[in-house]
């Protein structure tokens, strides 16, 4: 019992330091004026679209470089990333809860929420960044993403209850 407590106790405190480091990551993107965000969405579809063509052209040694990134294409890679930042805090929160919390149901809901906020405060934060604007639209991407995270750890915890 001692052992276990200990273990819930290591694990509470490396997914609350990610957790941490993972709201620092959103902040400082968020915190990227207009042209330094567009940048470096530019400069990360051309990568994507670079290993794409590597691994599927059939041709290996190809060194590909993409001229022009469409607007669609970086539009994409902008909602993947608000999508993929958020599974990992819906991940990381709901997998603490799980751990301490008796009420599975509540700590969905309690995650949810917090994504929910989380984002909408995240999209204030940009409001007041030069060339950048709130979108609610991307508050119901980054809680879509947060939802994906919890039922990946819900999914891992009905399968490991399972398996006792």
């Amino acid at each position: 019992m001692e052992r276990q407590l200990r273990m819930k106790k290591v694990i509470t405190v490396i997914a609350v330091c990610l957790l941490i480091a993972v709201y620092i990551m959103i902040f400082l993107f968020s915190a990227d004026d207009a042209a330094e965000s567009s940048s470096l969405s530019v400069a990360v579809t051309r990568k994507l679209i670079n290993l794409y063509y590597h691994f599927f052209s059939g041709n290996n040694n190809a060194v590909l470089t993409v001229p022009v990134v469409t607007d669609d294409a970086e539009a994409i890679v902008r909602k993947m990333a608000h999508f993929t930042e958020y599974m990992a805090v819906g991940f990381l929160s709901f997998g603490i809860a799980v751990i301490w919390m008796q009420r599975i149901k509540a700590g969905i809901v309690a995650v949810t929420l917090q994504v929910f906020l989380s984002a909408g405060l995240d999209e204030i934060h940009q409001y007041f960044v030069p060339g950048r604007y709130a979108s609610f639209r991307d508050v119901l991407i980054d809680t879509a993403g947060g939802i994906a995270g919890i039922m990946m750890v819900f999914l891992m915890y009905k399968i490991r209850k399972r398996r006792r």
